[in-house]
């Protein structure tokens, strides 16, 4: 279902107000008069926002994800194992951030790819 028809569905029964969403947001917030909380619609498959993504993920196996997505990882447990720099581990990590991908990294061809999933990264 697309953003925007989860939307008027959901406005159809209930007032349904935008929040302001901070610049680097995953998630376009919203909420309904007189509730508590707040419902987000990640809508990264009808209107992206891997440009403005900042999100990093660090493995439980010690590895740097710069996008959810994508099958590439880096070993920062290595680096520190091998007893790397700082400066050597901030120019790895500087690097994979300058890579990340404006749009999608493999997100239309996700069962062709040997992505790890959250559930298997320890998210």
């Amino acid at each position: 279902m697309k953003y925007q028809e989860a939307l008027d569905i959901i406005r159809n029964k209930y007032n349904l107000q935008k929040i302001q969403d901070e610049s680097n947001d995953t998630s376009k917030g919203y909420r309904v008069e007189g509730y508590t909380g707040k419902v987000g619609f990640i809508t990264s498959m009808t209107d992206h926002f891997c440009g403005t993504c900042n999100r990093l993920r660090l493995t439980a196996d010690g590895n740097l994800k710069v996008c959810l997505h994508s099958n590439k990882e880096i070993s920062l447990r290595d680096l520190l194992r091998n007893n790397a720099t700082e400066e050597e581990i901030y120019s790895v990590i500087n690097t994979a951030v300058k890579g990340k991908r404006f749009s999608h990294d493999g997100m239309y061809n996700l069962a062709e790819r040997k992505n790890r999933p959250m559930i298997k990264i320890g998210g």
